[in-house]
């Protein structure tokens, strides 16, 4: 079930960094169109707090039509701007897959990289604790200034450092949250 989980976060991340947007609300030049079930979002060029909570409520909504449980969304301590959520695969992993595919298609894989990317992360204090001991055990110079992912990918110089503390000290740090977190740079 976990191998599951992680493949639908990879198809989730997959379809969020190739949706990324170049600062006009989810369209890399004015040519690109934003999928029929996110335009209403992402029409003026901006998406909202409410706008952006509203799209993971209708893809939440899908996937749990679809048949599958999903955990209620919290703000991820990594960026406190994404929301994140559990869903339970079951089934033929083909199926499940699909249908979150089509759910956060139609919902969610614009509309989700436009918000967060229009805002600054912050990571949680607790969080930015684990991974600046994490990196710092790796022999990596900090500021003290780190406040995100990028700012510990550039005191880094290596952005895979801070994924790996980033995923290897989340369940320590926080074990009641979703096991999967988009992390963006």
């Amino acid at each position: 079930m976990r191998r599951a989980t992680l493949a639908v976060a990879g198809i989730l991340a997959a379809v969020a960094v190739g949706c990324a947007p170049a600062g006009d609300g989810g369209r890399e030049h004015s040519g690109d169109i934003p999928l029929p079930g996110q335009e209403w979002a992402l029409g003026d060029g901006k998406v909202t707090a409410a706008e952006y909570r509203t799209a993971v409520n209708r893809f939440v909504s899908c996937v749990r039509d679809a048949g599958y449980p999903v955990g209620a969304p919290v703000r991820s301590p990594a960026d406190n701007l994404t929301l994140i959520y559990d869903i339970t695969p079951s089934g033929d992993p083909t199926t499940y897959n699909e249908a979150v595919q089509r759910c956060n298609l139609a919902h969610l894989s614009m509309v989700e990289p436009a918000f967060v990317e229009a805002h600054t992360q912050v990571m949680d204090r607790p969080l930015r604790a684990a991974v600046s001991a994490c990196v710092k055990r790796q022999g990596v110079h900090l500021t003290t200034r780190e406040r995100n992912l990028a700012d510990f990918a550039a005191s880094a110089e290596d952005e895979t450092k801070v994924v790996d503390c980033v995923t290897g000290q989340w369940r320590h740090v926080y074990p009641e949250l979703p096991s999967v977190v988009p992390l963006r740079f």
